[in-house]
């Protein structure tokens, strides 16, 4: 079975199971080393089972795929209270059109029970949507393709260096994988190479309660080249992007989400069967807070170190991301509960394990994420019980330490109990 990378799966537990009242600025952890994460460790979403060849050919001979999972998030430390108990309804479908053509499209509807933090207005219990909507064409060396769909960049999982375009969900938000954008996107294919670019025509940014956002949303682009070498794949990368999650202006109280630019690289090597995975970013014009006078735009360089090491069925998964600002002023500071002095570097960490069992009927997975001062320690575990291929059950828990006078304050002792269930047919 193909293994899904345990970061990226297990930064997005953290981000879907963290209820709390966040801090918005566009550097803080929670917003952005979680926001470009992954899905529940053995989540669905990811799951290695889905993307077989027997499932993919099994998918394209039936007209529609009909999926319901059940979800309920408790906390341990306020008596098992409910924070999100939902239940997802998918109908998919997937087929080819024409000889030189691909369509793919997944609606979704959610519907919210008592419990929920996230429930809207009683008028809005339920709500149906346009998960995925996927037409592409394909001639020769190139192929275009344009919808509402997931594009990833980069090489280092869920450590926001690169793969900033989908936004992942907020601490609040009970969602567990990457929100879906609508694009237009195209490649050009050569014998060790590919040139890609993309157009986001309607970027997602998150809202704020009771904060207006005082910028216009643009549209977002970006051009990829990649090549592959020996053993190995680098690339390098060029756009014009906006922040998934906004800036508190401390001296309006409005919430800012201009548009930045980047230039990255990524590189990865096999080592046998291990992985070392390389991202950087050189990003300008990011907004930050200069003390209360106001929002400043300012240079920040984004580094990633990945190390993938696999042993048979188990896999170990290590990162280490490191965001400096280039011109960092004594007077920086990050919107939190009250505002709190920002760092000219800010450091994070992961280290984690999964492991399958009785031929890959059980997934386990445990990870640790934190930042090297100790400002923010996190666990998460998970454990999936696959005992067929339509149905699936989970069970996850994550807990949380922080220090008073961080961004991060307003999370220590966070507990979540996550329990899934899910069949599909």
């Amino acid at each position: 079975m193909a293994r899904i990378p345990l970061v990226k799966s297990a930064a997005l537990v953290l981000a879907s199971t963290l209820m709390t009242t966040p801090s918005y600025a566009e550097g803080d952890l929670l917003f952005d080393d979680f926001d470009e994460a992954g899905d529940l460790f053995a989540d669905d979403e990811f799951d290695g089972d889905d993307f077989s060849v027997d499932n993919i050919l099994a998918s394209q001979n039936e007209p529609f795929q009909l999926s319901v999972e059940h979800s309920l998030a408790l906390n341990p430390k306020a008596g098992y209270k409910r924070t999100n108990h939902t239940t997802d309804l998918r109908l998919s479908s997937e087929r080819s059109l024409g000889l030189l053509g691909y369509g793919e499209i997944e609606l979704k509807a959610m519907q919210y029970w008592p419990g929920d933090v996230n429930k809207p207005a009683a008028s809005l219990l339920s709500t149906v949507a346009i998960e995925t909507l996927i037409v592409q064409y394909s001639l020769a060396e190139t192929s275009a393709k344009v919808g509402r769909y997931v594009l990833s960049w980069g090489e280092v999982e869920g450590a926001g260096v690169l793969d900033v375009i989908n936004p992942a969900p907020d601490a609040t938000s009970g969602g567990t994988s990457f929100e879906p954008q609508w694009l237009l996107s195209g490649s050009y294919y050569m014998p060790a190479a590919e040139v890609s670019g993309f157009i986001n025509f309607d970027p997602s940014v998150s809202a704020i309660p009771s904060v207006s956002l005082a910028t216009p949303i643009t549209k977002e682009w970006g051009v990829k080249y990649g090549a592959t070498g020996s053993g190995g794949d680098w690339a390098l990368y060029f756009g014009q992007l906006l922040p998934n999650s906004p800036v508190i202006n401390l001296s309006t109280g409005q919430a800012s989400a201009k548009a930045y630019g980047l230039v990255g690289f990524s590189w990865n090597q096999a080592i046998d069967d291990d992985l070392l995975k390389v991202d950087v970013a050189y990003k300008t014009g990011l907004q930050h807070n200069l003390g209360y006078t106001g929002l400043v735009t300012d240079k920040r360089l984004d580094t990633a170190i990945g190390l993938e090491l696999n042993d048979g069925g188990r896999q170990w998964n290590m990162s280490l991301t490191a965001k400096h600002w280039l011109t960092y002023q004594s007077s920086y500071l990050t919107p939190a509960a009250p505002p709190v002095a920002s760092n000219p570097t800010d450091w994070t960490y992961t280290i984690g394990v999964s492991d399958s069992f009785k031929n890959d009927e059980f997934n386990g997975s445990i990870m640790h994420f934190g930042t090297p001062n100790g400002s923010l320690k996190a666990l998460t575990a998970s454990l999936t019980w696959k005992p067929t291929d339509q149905w699936q059950t989970s069970v996850s828990y994550a807990t949380i330490q922080a220090k008073a006078n961080t961004a991060f304050a307003l999370m220590d002792g966070l507990q979540r109990l996550t329990l899934k269930a899910k069949f599909s047919y």
